[in-house]
């Protein structure tokens, strides 16, 4: 079976466990809630202290507006951190069989609050390091910053499994998913890669039908019919982004069970893991 093959089959899979729970597909929606709630709160708030909602006009080198810059970055990080965390010891339940809920996921990455915590500090400040150092370099700079974001991809693939099944702290995880990489990391996670091309496929489907049939309605003047096939389009990218992030969650947690120990977790076909991060 070819990589692409490989990739497919190893993304069924998780779809099958998805299908099989779909409670695992809330947290995502449940991050996003929340982390627009922290985003419009916190922004919000510097907004109304600075007067901008009066009208008054904002000066962008202003502290109170650097630290909800800050603050937006970190909160908004620890809310995507804690409910991936909780989608994975979801999902490790639910390749075993058993029954889960939303509430057990959550208490579960409440349980792991402080390595959440500090991966929450570690991933954050390296994304704003990044960030600051794109800005300042020209084009040499921008490539040599994007191969360093790529890498950190790489390396931090495994963390949130390494933080739902094991509770290490942000370096101890650093280091584990990066060793895990670096043994079962071949020439690329064709299981991941699979599951990015299923959805961009998918976006850009959506995005080209509900585009031609809402335009072509709104212009022989069918405005209310238009506009809901419009607005089921966008809806329709949503819940594709939110099975999207939930799939991938579901594939590195199979995917790191099997590199720790060797057993392909419910669900999921012995021989597609073996050869889903070797060297070809």
């Amino acid at each position: 079976m070819g990589r692409i093959e490989r990739g497919w089959a190893l993304t069924k899979q998780s779809w099958r466990v998805l299908k099989s729970d779909p409670s695992l597909a809330v947290f995502p929606v449940l991050s996003t809630i929340f982390g627009t709630l922290a985003v419009v709160t916190i922004g919000g708030s510097a907004l109304l202290a600075r007067g901008a909602l009066e009208g008054r006009p904002l000066d962008q080198r202003d502290p109170v507006l650097y630290v909800a810059g800050l603050a937006i970055a970190y909160v908004s990080t620890f809310v995507a951190i804690f409910f991936n965390v909780a989608l994975a010891a979801c999902a490790v339940r639910s390749m075993r069989g058993e029954d889960t809920k939303i509430s057990e996921g959550i208490a579960a990455a409440a349980g792991r609050i402080g390595p959440i915590l500090g991966w929450t500090f570690v991933a954050t400040t390296v994304g704003l390091i990044l960030k600051a150092l794109e800005k300042r370099f020209g084009v040499l700079g921008d490539i040599a910053v994007w191969l360093a974001g790529a890498a950190w991809s790489v390396a931090t693939f495994f963390v949130i499994p390494v933080v739902a099944l094991e509770g290490a702290g942000p370096i101890q995880s650093l280091k584990r998913s990066a060793t895990v990489v670096k043994t079962r990391w071949g020439e690329g996670a064709t299981g991941a890669a699979a599951i990015g091309v299923v959805t961009f496929l998918s976006v850009l489907g959506i995005a080209v039908v509900g585009a031609g049939v809402g335009g072509a309605l709104v212009a022989v003047r069918l405005w209310p019919l238009g506009v809901v096939v419009l607005a089921a389009a966008v809806l329709g990218i949503i819940v594709v982004s939110f099975l999207s992030s939930a799939l991938s969650q579901i594939f590195r947690v199979a995917v790191y069970q099997y590199a720790v120990d060797g057993r392909a977790p419910g669900g999921f076909d012995h021989n597609l893991l073996q050869h889903a991060f070797v060297r070809q």
